[in-house]
Order: C-alpha cells, then structure tokens, then sequence
C-alpha cells in the first residue's frame, strides 16, 4: 500500500512539475533562512556560558544618582573588589579587576627586534582571573603566572607576533616604551562566544612601576576606572547582596560625594552581559537582545509565509483530485486511508524541501558568517535536536497541507466526486484569500520595516553634528612622546601646506566617550552642585572643527589667563541656566572645587558625544599647567586642506618619526570614525533588506502557483469571455483584480503594526525621521513594489491563458 502511495505522488509530480518546483523551492528558501536565523540566534545566547562558574559570576556596575537622573556605567572603583569580599566573605568568594589605563590602543613593543604594535585588548588583571575565567595556559607557570609585577600572559597569536616560532616564556615585552614586562606564560584563545576576549594579560602589581602614587590612586572611590567581576559562593543569590549594598556605598562612597548625589551599585550576571547590557563604558561593544528578538520575528515571518504558500498550493491542487479520490472511494479505499495518502504525500514534498534547505543552508553559511562577523555553525545545536526540529515540523505542516482537502475530498460522496462538483466551485477559497491576504500583510511589514530603518540610519549619517567633520584626521597621542612635543609638532605640521589647523582634546567629538564633573554654576550653591559634561580642548579647537561662536571670543594665546581662568560652553548650558541670550552669560562664572572660572565665549551647539544621547550643556577648558595637558589631551585633530591628503600624511608621520620612537604614527579620519558609530543600525537595515527580498521571492512563488491555479480552474470561463470579444487585457484584469485587491488589503492590515513597531524602535533615538512622512512614503512605495512584482507575475499566467485556443478548452462540453 505504501508503494502504491508513493507512486501516486510521484505520478501526481511529474503531471504538475509547476506545483511541485513552486513547493519545494518555496518551502526550502523559508526552511533555509528559518534556520540560518535560528543558528545566529542560539549563537546570540550562548556568550559567556562556557565557564566553569559562569552561573556565579556577576559584574558589578555603578550608577551616581542625581536629581532623580543616573548615567549606569560598567565600570567602578579600584579598591570595591577587595572590599567586597572582606566585608562580605559569606557572599562573595572572590574576585577580579580589568583596567586598560582607559585606553583604546596601548603600544607593546619587542626590544629585540624594535616591533611596535598597539594593542587593543590588553589588560592589567589579578591572578584570579586564571580561577574565575578558565585561562587554560599551553606553556609556561599554570598557576602564578601573574603573582608577580611585571609580568604578563599572552596568547598564541600575539606570541607569534612578537617571537616568531621561539618560545616567548622569559621574553621581554616593553609597554610604552617604558615598563618591562616578562612573558610568564602563554594562554589559550578566550572563546569566541565572551563578550570580550583579552590578548594580553599583566598583573596588576605592574602598575607600580608606572605610578608613583599607585597605593592613592588605587584606594580612590571617586574614580571608576576598571571592570570588577565577583564570584559569588556556592548558594548564594545575587538579591540577597543587592539588599545589602545601599549600607556598604554609605560606608566607602559618601564621603567623596556631595549630599546631592547617590551612589547605587548593581548585579549583571555575566551571562546577560552580551545580550541585556547597554551601559556607559563597556569593556567592549554589546549586542542586544532586541536583534534577537527582531531576527526571530523575521525567521518566524518567512517561515509562515512559505508555509501559507505550501498549504495554499496544497489545498488547491488537492481540489483538482476529486474524481480521483471518487473513483478510489467506489473501488473500496475507506476515509482514513485517503486521509493518510494526502498527508504521505504533503511529507514527502516537504522532505524534498527540508534537503533543499540543507544545500542552500550550506552554501549561504559561509556568506553569513561573513555578514555576522562570526562564524556560525549547526555545532551549536546538536544533531538529535536539529532531526527532531525537522521531525516536528514535517509532521505540523504535512497535517496542515494534508488533513484539510483530505477530509473535504474524502467526506464527498462518490457521485459528487466523479461529476468533479468540488473542483468546480469554490471551496476554500475564502480561507485561501485570508491566508495570502496574511502572507502581504507580512511582506509589507518588512518591506516598510526596512525603509524606515534604512531612512533612519541614513538620518544619522547626514545629521548636522553642529561641526565639520570632513577631511579632520585624529591621531592617538595619550601616554606617547607626542604629548610632550605638541607645540614643536603643531608648528612643523602647519609649514605643510596640505595641513589647515591643529588642535587637541581629550575625546573623539561626537564619540560616546565623555567625562563629568560637579561643577558650581554662578547663583547655585555649593549643595546643589549639578554634574556637567566637560571637555579639555587646545588653541585652535573651535577653528579646526568650524565650530560657530554665538558669543564672546575663543581661547587665545593672547590672553594668559585663559589657561587657568576662562571656559568656553554651548548654548545649551546657557537654556539651562536660563541666562538669557548667549551675550548675557559672558562674565558668568563656575566654580570648580576651589578653581573659579569665567565664561569668555558662547559656541552654538554642537553634539560632543553620538546621537543616540541628547544635546546637552558643555563647558570647554584648556589644560592649566603640563600635568593637566598630559593627562587630559588624548586625541590631536589636523584638518587637512581638500584634496589628496597622502603627501600631508606623510608627512605627520615623517615628523612623528622624530618625536616618538615608541609608539606608532596611528590615525583615523573624524566622518569615518562617526560612521562607524551607527554601523549597528546599518546592519539592521541590511539584515531586514535581504530577508525581505526573500520574503517578497518565496511570496511571489507562492502566488505563482495561485494564479496558475486560477488559470486552469477558469479555462471554460475564459474561453467562453474570449469566445463573446473578451481581449487579452481583459483577461490580465480579470485575473489580476482580485489578486491586486489582496496585495492592498494586506497592506492596511501591516499599516498599524508597522506604525506600533517603529514608533517603538525610534524612541530608542532622540534624534529621529518623522515617522508619518517617512511611513506614508514608505507605505506607497511599498505598496507600488509589491503591486508591481505581483503584476509581473501574474502576467507570466495571464498571456497563457490570453493565447489559449476557446475550442481546445470548450471541446468537452
């Protein structure tokens, strides 16, 4: 019987090769991208849990509360890790600090061979970190090997950077040209799926040799400068710490705020870090539970569509069998045998697809991981629990597509069977037109969804930043010779006549990096001090970025006084101090600790940090003496004349050359540092850019087959229409109308969804499209698309059925 079966399927194929190609190509595209999302997406939450003590370890956070408003950040204080686990030592069983000496890149060189690199994922840590993170060293001290000062674990990669194939254990590394650090061990690669993965591990104690002062700043509560993660003891619960926190900030913190401030401490579990966390100063980028979210829509989206296609496809095709199912219902075949035969036949197809699926998984996977970024496996899924997936769904899919024609055609009587009455009229087709009305309203989600988050990444490359940030090079100059030679290297750099202007300052503008300080306004007191964002900027800042001044005049050499007694702020800090116009706040002053400072210029605004915070007040100050200029002047920013800028680089590095043996001539471009910012929503606009392609591919195919479908249910009418002067427009119209009518129905049904969904996400940004322009725009030209693309489709059908001879289709009648 069974053998009977599958020849009834196959001889069924081979009369309907259109059907069964639509099926199996529409069903494996959907299949094929349901599961490469679906690999990403267990890939997205398997960060961080490949340690020993992963379900233990918690990062702890920091947040200063004032007036009601708290800036969370991921970093605190030198001295909490061990305070923790002294005054809580039922609680927390250990712990570990990374510190990076707040920069992006540090200079570790070979002595031997003069090699400079800089690094951008080296640490100071403790030797816990070993207990805690499972560093599986290769060679070398298994145990001690940050015990020490001056020593450091690196991995095999940075091993064969700096030695070659010698052994490194013993070598020397220098870090900045300055410390010598001894090579005490080689470690394995951290895993790729950790949210983040040190190259170089120093002790902590090396930082000795760097600051004089090391025991003062690192009993400091002020500053939060490091990563600090806790493992807590076996049955402990993170609430229960929590409870106890606000007593132990009180003890250590209150003294070094004013009576205006909170300082709160929180509870991340290190495997929510990569998905859940979003905090100022992460130790390295995040990605968000929101992409999972969104990428499990879409693969869920897709996969309905291609199964609304196969069932659709399924049911109508099913209808045509009805003399069939008659004939087999006179010769003896009971109810449920037909009902098994057409669910047979639904496995079989969506095996054929599930194997298609197979092969376009294998070829896309490469090209995905390229587009991720990360290699992405099926090794993160197990292949029991991948078979009894597909296992699932064959059988929730065959039973959709099957059961219902199966237990329409075989609950007929013979008689209505064989006189083909089912395949004349119109059973189902409600419940089609519902489920294609359905598969638009999807397509149109995505379609529109993708527009606007490509109109908002767009948004943010082209928003006026309140500066110029074309042809602006930065140079790294923190903790390099550089520093000390500005001056010389400013006055050489400007004798080149493809260099405009040089200035320096302490962050990248419109970066997410800023800094803040309590800081007096005049007219408030002391307790009321609120925390403003201040930067440390050189001569030459407001003209090398073309940034306006509303008001007063720039710093100026002229002036000595500037130095250690004049500020510069934006309009913003002048609506929030409600002073009037920007005329009226020069002359005011701020007090900072017992430094009192007076206003000489009123810049307009400009965004210091990224877009995705709010404009907000600025004070801009120069560095009051050599220690201040050294320790706050981190980036130098040379605008370039237009035109070719590689001789002008050239030479910057000739002269850097000649200043700074140590580190090398690093540098970047301001617009494509900014850019690359929001290369996060450039990548959403992608994601939902080719995944809608896809979804619009397997719609198309799907509604293919429909009007094929339509086109030989209707060749009687069609023939008799031409037969009484019918054209071939008339017969596209007549087609298509009912279709088209469908596409714009399930438009007005993704309509509000859109709306609510990308309302939702542009809250996200305070600078933002106008989602009613943007959405009507992007709904009409959806619409259009889609209309279009159908229309192309239908039309493959309506010229057959337009050409079909009305003899051959009436001949039987």
């Amino acid at each position: 019987m069974l053998k009977n079966y599958l020849k009834i399927a196959l001889r069924n194929s081979r009369k309907n090769p259109v059907y069964t190609l639509i099926n199996v190509v529409g069903l494996g595209v959907g299949i094929a991208c349901c599961v490469l999302i679906a690999l990403y997406v267990v890939d997205e939450r398997s960060f961080d849990r490949e340690y020993t003590h992963a379900d233990r370890l918690y990062r702890v956070s920091q947040s200063i509360v004032f007036e009601g408003e708290a800036g969370e950040a991921a970093t605190t204080p030198f001295p909490l890790k061990d305070a923790l686990i002294n005054d809580f030592p039922a609680m927390v069983e250990d712990g570990v600090r990374f510190y990076n000496l707040r920069q992006d890149r540090i200079s570790i060189s070979n002595p031997k061979n003069r090699q400079i690199v800089r690094q951008d994922r080296f640490y100071f840590t403790d030797a816990s970190v070993m207990k805690l993170f499972d560093v599986n060293i290769l060679s070398g001290d298994p145990e001690g090997g940050l015990d020490a000062p001056n020593t450091v674990i690196i991995t095999e990669e940075i091993a064969s950077l700096y030695f070659g194939d010698d052994n490194p254990v013993g070598e020397t590394l220098a870090l900045e040209g300055r410390i010598a650090l001894t090579v005490t061990a080689v470690m394995d690669e951290w895993p790729v799926n950790s949210h983040f993965r040190p190259e170089m591990l120093a002790s902590f104690e090396s930082l000795r040799g760097m600051w004089r002062n090391y025991d003062e700043l690192t009993s400091r509560w002020r500053s939060n400068p490091v990563w600090t993660y806790i493992l807590l003891t076996e049955g402990s619960q993170p609430d229960g710490l929590l409870q106890r926190f606000g007593e132990f900030t009180d003890q250590y913190y209150a003294e070094f705020f004013t009576e205006t401030e909170t300082v709160e401490l929180n509870l991340q579990a290190l495997t929510d870090i990569w998905l859940h966390s979003d905090l100022e100063a992460e130790i390295a980028p995040n990605s968000s539970y929101a992409n999972v979210w969104l990428f499990s829509g879409i693969a869920l989206l897709i996969l309905v569509i291609a199964c609304i296609n196969f069932i659709n496809l399924s049911t109508a095709g099913a209808m045509y069998r009805s003399r069939e199912v008659g004939m087999r219902k006179v010769l003896g075949a009971e109810r449920r045998a037909l009902i098994f035969q057409f669910i047979l036949e639904s496995m079989i197809y969506i095996l054929f697809a599930v194997i298609l699926a197979a092969v376009l998984l294998a070829a896309a996977q490469p090209l995905f991981s390229v587009f991720t970024g990360r290699e992405i496996t099926l090794s993160g899924v197990g292949a029991f629990q991948w078979i009894g997936i597909f296992l699932i769904f064959i059988l929730i899919v065959s039973a959709l597509s099957g059961f219902y024609p199966s237990t329409v055609l075989s609950s007929l009587r013979p008689i209505e069977s064989l006189r083909g009455k089912l395949a004349a009229g119109k059973n189902g087709e409600r419940v089609r037109k519902f489920l294609v009305v359905f598969q638009f309203s999807i397509t149109a989600f995505l379609l529109v969804a993708t527009s606007m988050s490509w109109f908002q990444y767009n948004y943010l490359q082209q928003k006026d930043m309140g500066f110029d940030k074309e042809q602006v090079l930065v140079v790294p100059m923190a903790m390099t010779s550089a520093v000390w030679s500005y001056d010389a290297f400013k006055e050489r750099a400007l004798a080149h006549s493809g260099v405009v202007s040089v200035t320096g300052s302490k962050m990248v503008m419109g970066d997410e990096d800023f800094l803040t300080y309590n800081i007096t306004p005049e007219g408030f007191s002391a307790d009321d001090t609120p925390s403003f964002a201040k930067i440390f900027v050189l001569h030459d800042f407001l003209e090398t970025l073309n940034i306006p001044l509303l008001a007063g005049r720039t710093f100026s050499r002229e002036f000595q006084t500037d130095e250690s007694q004049a500020v510069l702020i934006n309009r913003e800090m002048v609506d929030y101090l409600n002073w009037g116009e920007p005329a009226d706040a020069i002359g005011k002053s701020f007090r900072f600790e017992e430094q009192v400072m007076s206003v000489i210029g009123v810049t307009e605004n400009f965004h210091h940090t990224q877009l995705r915070r709010e404009l907000e007040p600025l004070i801009m100050e120069l560095p009051a003496n050599l220690s201040q200029f050294v320790s706050n002047i981190e980036y130098m920013k040379i605008r370039l004349a237009p035109g070719d800028p590689s001789d002008a680089i050239a030479e910057l590095q000739e002269i850097w050359g000649s200043v700074d043996r140590t580190h090398s001539f690093d540098y970047f471009f301001l617009d494509d540092r900014l850019n690359q910012i929001y290369s996060s929503e450039e990548k959403l606009a992608g994601v939902l850019g080719t995944f809608s392609a896809l979804a619009i591919l397997v719609g198309c195919l799907g509604l293919l087959g429909l009007i094929s479908y339509s086109v030989n249910r209707r060749k009687k009418e069609i023939a008799i229409r031409k037969t009484l002067g019918l054209s071939a427009p008339g017969v596209f119209m007549l087609l298509s109308k009912d279709y088209l009518k469908l596409v714009v129905a399930g438009h007005l049904v993704a309509l509000p969804l859109v709306w609510i969904g990308i309302s939702r996400w542009l809250d996200l940004f305070p600078y933002q499209i106008s989602i009613a322009r943007y959405l009507i725009l992007t709904f009409i030209a959806s619409l259009i698309v889609t209309m279009a693309i159908s229309l192309l489709t239908i039309s493959s059908q309506s010229v057959k059925a337009a050409l079909l001879n009305p003899t051959d289709s009436l001949r039987g009648e």
